[in-house]
């Protein structure tokens, strides 16, 4: 079946976009989730645009699903009459508020990479000019979707006297539009790994940070598709209405879905260690009862080869310690530092009481260091934290 042969492309959009709500939503949940309880950690201004991107997602998808009741999608020989003015009414609305959900979230990209690299005031020019110019255009478009027919009701009902511009008018803010969006995503995908792969993180985190932020150019490819679909969809729009704009809808909700997501999953690292932590605390323990459980066995069989003449000092005096509560080794524990901060050379430490304001990523280390003496005294402990 091709393309154009699906008979209701309203219900389709209406099931995928509340699809791609639903999974954009439970990773933003994530992302706050992860923001608000880890240690030191707390809402930014990155997570508040990211959750005013999902408000402007939840309207669009409200809206989608308002205009497919009225028969949006359908080919419009098969909406009713009376259900016609109402269809291409909601049609020039979320075409408006559409194209908002895929260039907003460009504002949460920005400012997540802010708060990882902390870039230079002109890199900041440059990251927050580009997005600015390209919400101009986006604004402009969004206008025009009312301004090109006199009076504006004439854009849904053509029962009454008026006028409208050359629907090419529309087709080229949206082919210069789609285009400049389509490099901000590449953009904004890329250039900042090189300096990602700097930051004063471990290996992996470097290479899972720049993983997630690069996935953003997925909606790259969802752009240029838009733009080779573009010349077909407006020869269809001349003749008909209300068919072929919830195809761009679905085009445009997942553009937007890539960004909100992409730009949330570096946020998730605190989430990831948390339950990697777990299971390896669950696999530790298992293994510390089954030591327990040996040792208990060999103690047992160092008491009785005393009893017996048989000579079991060393074990016997092993296992005493260990019945102490002493654990005769070296420990590490890492705490868990919430992306995204970085060292530079503008941050300080500051004492406040007992609390330690640090800026940037550092790795604490908890030392625990037991020592144990062959002539019985008791072990000594030391901790040392560096």
């Amino acid at each position: 079946m091709g393309l154009w042969d699906v008979e209701d492309w309203g219900v389709v959009a209406d099931r995928a976009c509340w699809a791609m709500f639903a999974m954009t939503s439970l990773v933003v949940a994530l992302r706050v989730y992860c923001r608000s309880c880890t240690k030191g950690g707390g809402l930014g201004l990155d997570d508040y645009i990211t959750l005013f991107c999902l408000a402007v997602f939840l309207a669009t998808c409200i809206l989608i699903t308002l205009g497919s009741q009225y028969g949006l999608g359908q080919r419009i020989a098969a909406v009713p009459p009376e259900n016609v003015v109402p269809a291409l009414k909601y049609n020039v609305i979320i075409s408006s508020v559409l194209i908002w959900t895929f260039s907003l979230p460009k504002f949460a990209i920005i400012s997540t990479l802010q708060r990882i690299l902390s870039p230079g005031i002109k890199t900041i020019v440059l990251f927050w000019g580009l997005a600015i110019s390209s919400q101009a255009c986006i604004l402009a478009t969004s206008i025009w979707w009312y301004k090109q027919c006199d009076p504006v009701e004439y854009g849904w009902d053509r029962s009454g006297e008026g006028t409208c511009a050359p629907i090419k008018i529309l087709s080229d803010l949206g082919y210069f539009t789609s285009a400049y969006s389509a490099f901000l995503d590449v953009f904004f995908a890329f250039y900042p790994i090189p300096f990602i792969m700097r930051l004063n993180m471990p290996f992996r985190t470097r290479i899972a940070v720049a993983t997630a932020l690069g996935l953003s150019a997925l909606a790259f490819v969802v752009s240029v598709y838009k733009l080779a679909i573009f010349g077909e969809i407006f020869e269809i729009l001349a003749t008909d209405l209300t068919y072929p704009v919830p195809y761009l809808d679905i085009l445009g909700v997942a553009e937007g879905c890539i960004l909100i997501v992409c730009a949330s999953l570096p946020t998730l690292g605190p989430l990831y260690r948390s339950a990697k932590t777990r299971l390896t605390t669950y696999g530790d323990s298992r293994g510390t009862r089954q030591i327990t459980s040996s040792a208990g066995n060999n103690q047992f069989e160092s008491h009785h080869s005393q009893s017996t003449g048989g000579h079991g000092f060393k074990s016997g005096r092993k296992f005493d310690s260990d019945a102490e509560g002493q654990d005769p080794s070296l420990h590490l524990r890492p705490s868990f530092d919430a992306i995204p901060l970085v060292t530079t050379d503008k941050n300080t430490h500051a004492f406040s009481g007992n609390d330690l304001e640090v800026g940037g990523i550092h790795r604490t280390m908890e030392v625990s260091v037991s020592s144990h003496s062959l002539d019985g005294a008791k072990p000594q402990q030391r901790a040392s934290g560096f």
